[in-house]
């Protein structure tokens, strides 16, 4: 089971809270999976995965011929580090399916706030500073 480093993480969500501006927030996330054994069905281990992320955001899935993606759009009321943790912890408890990497936006209305990218390990994310006359770039790390 992965933890997220608190500091870190909890500087992200008082980032969008910041940005958020009395507007509507809503990420993108797209999670990348690749089996974690041979010879397992990908398509039912998908539909594993995301029933039981169904509590987090409803996801969608794309599959390929040796891989696949989880990707689901949501509104958030509070910050995003506690559903991206819940949604790589889930998918690596399963032993059949990991994270090999993943990507999210994060919206303030239509406008793009943040950039996210990363894996089951580390995650960079890319948003203005408050004078709003630069980029910051924050690393962040999954811990065990």
């Amino acid at each position: 089971m992965f933890k997220v480093a608190s500091s870190g993480w909890e500087k992200l969500d008082k980032e969008i809270l910041r940005m958020k501006e009395g507007s509507q927030v809503s990420a993108l996330l797209s999670v990348e999976v690749v089996p974690a054994q041979e010879n397992i069905d990908l398509q039912k281990e998908l539909k594993n995965a995301s029933t039981s992320m169904a509590d987090l955001c409803e996801f969608e899935i794309d599959i390929h011929e040796d891989h696949g993606a989880l990707n689901c759009q949501k509104l958030l009321e509070d910050g995003f580090s506690d559903m991206l943790k819940d949604a790589i912890n889930r998918i690596n408890s399963l032993g059949t399916l990991f994270v090999a990497g993943f990507q999210a936006e994060i919206y303030r209305d239509q406008d793009l706030i943040m950039i996210m990218f990363g894996d089951s390990y580390n995650a960079t994310v890319i948003y203005p500073h408050e004078s709003g006359k630069k980029l910051e770039v924050m690393q962040l790390e999954f811990t065990i």
